[in-house]
């Protein structure tokens, strides 16, 4: 009888913790929509998947797309709530231990037990280097840690006393327990399915929130992508930074000869505008996939603004920071590029948030992963370093490879099936887009419309005549302007996508 209590009681406490630890999580994401200061949840999340070996990086990302950042986060916060009812268990120890003082106050203990938990946990993220999430709010006691902190101890010192009491009940003088114990349970039971319900809303949120994210869509139906169909992707785990245009400045240090710091209002006068299109894709898109966009960018070269710190000679490299703590080098040769901007309006607008106001890097040639977002500081050094996602296993130059893909494909009048899409080679520019309708035996070609500047993508349309009623499967490939025709193998990271794009299509009788 006394192990069917003990199991009972300790089950008890460990739902306790987890339930403290949900009330707890949601004061930390309100806090975070408020102040903005990242979540340990984040943190940890950053840790997991900056730890994966590349293999299963690239096989959960190809398996989940969209999905895997939400997912990935989510079992985070499943991990972090069963550190907390493990939290529940401690707690609930120390009160029956039997050296414990007579007045040893529970609210004592339960904050005690809150804050090794939290210490252990920023212990463990400043000790893996997990520098990122951690540098922006993780690096000393915040307001979010500490307020979650007193809640959950608050929780453990109400709730693990009368979870113990209430074992002991329901076992005394019978198997199923005493009447007297019966309401306490069904409080118990109500208050902690409000908190695992209010819990499962804001997971419910978070996906959604992070789910129906500009993605590229599948809406592209203008050669200029309007901003709020612009594709977004970032390393964050659910939230991007928001930064004060306000009070952000821009640093450029390092091998330079004079260090200046800019704010917003300085370096929009720094040096003259440029204004531009611009293809930006992402090395993760699939093949004839949704993340990518075209835009016409506003901003300054990064030559014009390195020319005002006076590069030095030693210098071979630069180094971009950003407000989330991403990092990522090129050699100094690309940044001198006359096509490399530093942009700050994105279709006539200023620049959204969730694509890196105030100001972001643009670069000719580079997938995504090499422009990055939020941008605070610009380095200068001799010394290479390893960005985020190339310590992923990606590729480091990250120069886009020749893609094409379908947009449209209907059918009209007489078997006549009208076709439509995009191809894109970055700055190499596409000489010729050809569709098959039999597996690649034989190709026919399409036209292709003029870009809207140097490094867009071009857009392609063909009118194809199927020999008779039923179902087709077309397939479309590019070549560049060197005339190499995009491979038709099929293959994704670690440097981009390759193969050909289909469609399928029904012609009526």
């Amino acid at each position: 009888m006394r192990t069917a209590r003990t199991g009972a009681v300790r089950w008890r406490e460990f739902g306790a913790g987890a339930a403290a630890g949900c009330a707890a999580t949601i004061v930390v994401f309100l806090l975070r929509l408020v102040t903005g200061v990242p979540t340990p949840d984040e943190a940890l999340t950053e840790w997991i998947v900056g730890r994966l070996p590349f293999p299963v990086f690239a096989w959960l990302l190809g398996m989940f797309q969209h999905a895997a950042k939400p997912l990935g986060f989510g079992l985070t916060v499943v991990l972090t709530l069963v550190g907390c009812g493990a939290g529940g268990l401690a707690f609930g120890w120390a009160l029956r231990a039997p050296r414990r003082p007579r007045r040893f106050p529970p609210v004592a203990a339960a904050v005690a037990t809150a804050v090794v938990l939290a210490g252990v946990l920023v212990l463990f993220l400043r000790a893996a280097g997990s520098g990122a999430t951690l540098a922006a709010g993780l690096v000393a006691p915040t307001l979010p840690l500490a307020v979650a902190g007193v809640v959950y101890g608050l929780l453990l010192t109400r709730w693990i006393p009368r979870t113990a009491s209430a074992g002991a009940r329901e076992v005394v003088g019978r198997p199923g327990g005493s009447p007297a114990a019966a309401p306490l349970a069904r409080r118990r039971l109500a208050r902690r399915s409000v908190l695992l319900a209010a819990a499962l809303g804001c997971a419910v949120w978070v996906v959604r929130w992070v789910a129906e994210a500009p993605s590229g869509t599948r809406r592209l139906a203008s050669e200029v992508t309007p901003n709020d169909q612009f594709y977004q992707v970032s390393k964050n785990y659910p939230f991007d930074p928001t930064v004060d245009r306000a009070t952000w400045s821009l640093e450029v240090a390092g091998l330079v000869a004079t260090p200046i710091r800019l704010s917003y209002a300085e370096f929009v006068r720094a040096a003259p505008a440029v204004e531009r299109y611009h293809t930006l894709e992402c090395i993760s898109n699939e093949v004839g996939g949704d993340l990518i966009g075209n835009a016409k960018w506003k901003g300054v070269r990064v030559r014009d603004l390195l020319a005002l710190a006076g590069v030095r000679p030693s210098a071979t490299t630069v180094v971009w920071r950003s407000a989330d703590g991403y990092r990522e080098s090129v050699p100094l040769a690309i940044a001198m590029d006359p096509d490399s901007l530093l942009v700050y309006e994105m279709n006539g607008v200023a620049l959204p948030e969730k694509h890196g106001a105030p100001l972001r890097v643009l670069l000719p040639n580079r997938y995504g992963m090499k422009q990055p977002k939020w941008l605070t500081g610009i380095e200068l050094s001799r010394l290479d370093i390893m960005g985020y996602w190339e310590r992923q296993g990606l590729s480091k130059a990250g120069i886009v490879k020749t893609q094409s893909a379908f947009l449209d494909a209907a059918p009209g009048a007489g078997a006549v099936v009208a076709l439509a899409g995009w191809a894109f080679a970055g700055r190499r520019g596409i000489a010729r887009v050809e569709i098959s309708a039999d597996g690649g035996t034989s190709w026919i070609p399409a036209s292709v419309k003029a870009p809207l500047g140097a490094g867009c993508w071009q857009w392609w349309t063909a009118a194809w005549h199927a020999p008779a009623p039923g179902a087709y499967v077309l397939t479309v490939r590019a070549a560049d302007a060197a005339g190499v025709l995009q491979p038709g193998t099929f293959r994704r990271l670690p440097d981009g996508a390759e193969g050909h794009a289909t469609v399928r299509v029904r012609v009526p009788g």
